[in-house]
């Protein structure tokens, strides 16, 4: 039996694949999915972990690459990874909950947490937080007091990104004028649900998010010397001269040539990103918007809600984003840091939710989950 059947076989049981209750994808849709992946799936090469799931089950469950190239382990659906800035929902959802438990609103004054904004002398509210209008700079945009750059091997915390934004002399607009995407906008959700909730972020995430849905699998990287089990490290191919001349451009360099340069997050900063998932767990998250299971349909219209600004952009929900996709509506969010590049999705029409993880910072899960999709809408063949 061939390697590929082995691991088709292996996901084929971890993931209970076909799933009773939901509509099975044709072999044909599989196989043509399969060969859009295909570059990656074999010895020596980083890859993808992708997930279907129709009407709140998981239809589809693949692993394509290695996950670990030292060791040439296979990524599997329950394959570690960092999710990057999809790690933002997560941060809205406990925001959220607390907004339900009644001990935060979306017009809590920022300052009761963070009394160092009351510099700028500007009106902000948590809601400027959650819909990246709330015009605090971003804290790379921003030198740090010991000159080193913003990149994970230089090694950075939370506070200090906090910090150093609050120092700014000024915000670069007037809250809820314009929109700017931003992580520290998150990073101070984070320490605010931590002050509002008297627990640490990872254990508030854990215990009213990730067990009560079964995502036993998913954590909080806030500690660089913590075991992920399943962990995926990232890499960067050595023959992508644009990345390799920035990343010398920040006194870190990497030799040419062949091959894959590994990369892996050592900066234990959150809110922003900083979340490991894995497939399996993150379709139990997408389930959760067609069954309410966590906390009910007031908790998942919390997490859709979308506030008019004083600006033009207002398909923002809490660390989501509506958008389309072949005319149907879609929400989505996605993410990319040195060692991930994530995607996930969900077509409320269709009852349809992707996943698309990579170890690859430029694998473009996007791009790659927008053709599976493409494929899963086409009409059937003849």
């Amino acid at each position: 039996m061939t390697t590929r059947r082995l691991i088709t076989l292996g996901l084929l049981l971890v993931s209970g694949l076909p799933s009773a209750g939901a509509a099975p994808i044709s072999p044909a849709t599989v196989a043509a999915i399969d060969a859009l992946f295909a570059p990656f799936d074999r010895d020596g090469s980083p890859g993808y972990a992708l997930g279907v799931v129709r009407d709140g089950k998981l239809v589809l469950a693949r692993g394509y690459g290695r996950a670990n190239l030292d060791y040439n382990l296979p990524i599997t659906p329950r394959t570690s990874f960092h999710i990057a800035s999809l790690s933002k929902q997560f941060t809205a959802a406990a925001v959220a909950l607390l907004i339900l438990d009644g001990r935060l609103s979306l017009e809590t004054p920022v300052d009761r947490y963070f009394p160092q904004v009351d510099h700028f002398r500007a009106d902000l509210r948590l809601k400027h937080l959650i819909y990246f209008t709330s015009g605090l700079p971003e804290y790379t945009s921003l030198a740090r007091s010991n000159n080193a750059p913003w990149f994970s091997y230089f090694y950075f915390t939370t506070d200090e990104a906090i910090a150093t934004t609050l120092r700014a002399p000024a915000l670069e607009f007037e809250p809820g004028t314009r929109w700017e995407y931003s992580n520290v906008n998150y990073m101070m959700l984070a320490r605010i649900v931590e002050q509002a909730s008297g627990k640490h972020f990872s254990e508030f995430l854990a215990s009213r998010i990730f067990l009560p849905l079964g995502m036993r699998d998913t954590v909080l990287d806030d500690d660089p010397t913590l075991v992920i089990p399943n962990r995926a490290t990232g890499y960067l191919d050595r023959s992508d001269e644009r990345a390799r001349h920035d990343l010398e451009a920040i006194g870190f360099g990497i030799r040419g040539g062949l091959g894959y340069a590994q990369l892996e997050r050592v900066s234990p900063h959150y809110g922003g990103s900083g979340i490991f998932s894995t497939i399996e767990d993150l379709a139990l998250w997408n389930e959760n918007f067609e069954s309410g299971r966590l906390a009910g349909a007031a908790f998942t219209r919390q997490m859709l809600e979308r506030v008019r600004f004083a600006h033009d952009k207002d398909n923002d929900a809490f660390g989501l984003v509506f958008g389309s996709f072949e005319g149907r509506e879609m929400i989505w969010f996605s993410g990319a840091d040195l060692d991930a590049s994530s995607f996930m999705a969900r077509l409320p029409s269709e009852h349809l939710a992707i996943i698309c993880l990579s170890n690859m910072p430029h694998g473009d899960s996007e791009g790659k989950a927008k053709q599976v999709l493409a494929l899963l809408l086409a009409p059937p063949a003849g």
